[in-house]
């Protein structure tokens, strides 16, 4: 096969509003790996970490936008828009892969402007539906609707996500359903091994059920609701259970100051971020139940590690809660912002105990493999008369 030298090679420009260390960051990831024919190129907005994105992406160029931020700034967003206009229009790009919902916007209309390359959008949740606001309800389903036409395609984290947006009249022939790559457990260890491992690790006091929350503690995730949860359960349950939280936040302080206020600081354990992936699926392992009251998701990726575990979950009824039971995870999905029915269900499951024998979702589409094939397809026809007409959805 004929080498093509690395300058010849198509670049793709990827845009992303923050890089840290989340699901969309993830897939960010997983579209540069899945595309090694490409050279790529990776702009960020200002809150992003720079040093954190060029270790993880091994992109050939990273660098920032300082006008691309996250909150709604006409003017820093008419700056962000022309800047990357020209960059669109000044440098030979065979795509543009927008990451997240501001960079998504303003890099498929600059594309769209004047003929510039094909766009993909990368969906991992919407912007818009049950958990937003008046102004977001009203503005962005249209939004999306008028930039759905001029958008090459999009990769959707979800059946559920996708099906969104196919509602609002985004063309559905133009809807991929791409997974986040999420580090899942190559093989259980016994639940009793993995729980004596979290009493040694994090302090957690055996004997006692255990609720696991893994997660970032910010305001869409509601963490504070954890600790009314844990109030609830030990007014009402016979054997209240203690709580372990794997994550890290601008509402930490908050959470611990929560705890305190409601009698709970030591049935609980905040146990900050895990760098391993081994301690978080030792975590959702041994715990007995885990628990995600987010407002709005596009397909959770915990209660997809939590499946993968065998542990039950009991959530909100977001976006991608029943596609994964419909997999065959074990779990509730309760109404948004019911915490009374969450605490019911809660009590539920921790009277029930372990299955007798251990469920087996199926989460095949979450293989690498099937992941990169995923991306492929979506990208093929996309790319096709652009320089990168050798990319197959097979690699």
């Amino acid at each position: 096969m004929d080498v093509v030298p690395e300058t010849q090679r198509p670049t793709a420009l990827h845009v992303c509003t923050r890089y840290q260390r989340g699901g969309s960051e993830r897939r960010l990831r997983d579209s540069i790996r899945a595309l090694p024919e490409l050279r790529h190129h990776v702009l960020l907005g200002a809150e992003s970490d720079l040093q954190l994105a060029r270790q993880q992406t091994g992109a050939e160029r990273v660098w920032a936008l300082p006008t691309l931020v996250r909150p709604v700034d006409p003017v820093r967003d008419l700056r962000a828009l022309v800047s990357l206009w020209r960059l669109l229009h000044r440098r030979d790009y065979a795509v543009v892969v927008s990451h997240q919902s501001k960079a998504g916007v303003l890099a498929r209309i600059a594309a769209a402007a004047g003929g510039g390359p094909p766009a993909v959008h990368s969906l991992s949740m919407a912007s818009f539906g049950p958990g937003y606001g008046r102004v977001e309800n009203r503005v962005f389903p249209h939004v999306e609707r008028a930039l759905g036409a001029r958008t090459s395609a999009f990769c959707v984290v979800g059946a559920d996500l996708a099906q969104r947006f196919a509602a609002v009249g985004v063309p559905p022939e133009r809807l991929h359903v791409v997974r986040s790559g999420v580090p899942l457990p190559g093989r259980l260890r016994p639940r009793a091994e993995a729980r004596r491992l979290l009493d040694r690790r994090h302090g957690t006091v055996p004997g006692r059920p255990l609720l696991c929350y893994v997660g970032s503690l910010e305001p869409r995730k509601n963490p504070l609701l954890l600790a009314a949860l844990l109030r609830r359960l030990h007014d009402r349950a016979a054997d209240p259970p203690d709580l372990l939280v794997v994550g890290d936040g601008p509402q930490r302080d908050r959470l611990t100051g929560e705890l305190a206020t409601l009698g709970l600081r030591d049935h609980a354990v905040l146990a900050g971020h895990l760098a391993d992936p081994g301690h978080v699926h030792d975590a959702l392992r041994g715990a007995d139940l885990v628990v995600l009251l987010s407002e709005a998701e596009g397909l959770p990726q915990v209660l997809v590690q939590a499946a993968a575990a065998g542990t039950p979950f009991v959530a909100f009824d977001v976006e991608g809660v029943r596609e994964i039971l419909a997999l065959g995870a074990r779990g509730s999905a309760v109404p948004l912002g019911r915490l009374d029915e969450v605490a019911g269900a809660a009590r539920s499951w921790l009277a029930a105990g372990p299955a007798e024998r251990e469920p087996r979702a199926d989460l095949s589409s979450w293989a690498p493999e099937a992941i990169t094939a995923a991306w492929r397809a979506a990208l093929a026809p996309v790319l096709a008369g652009t320089g990168a007409e050798r990319l197959s959805a097979r690699g």
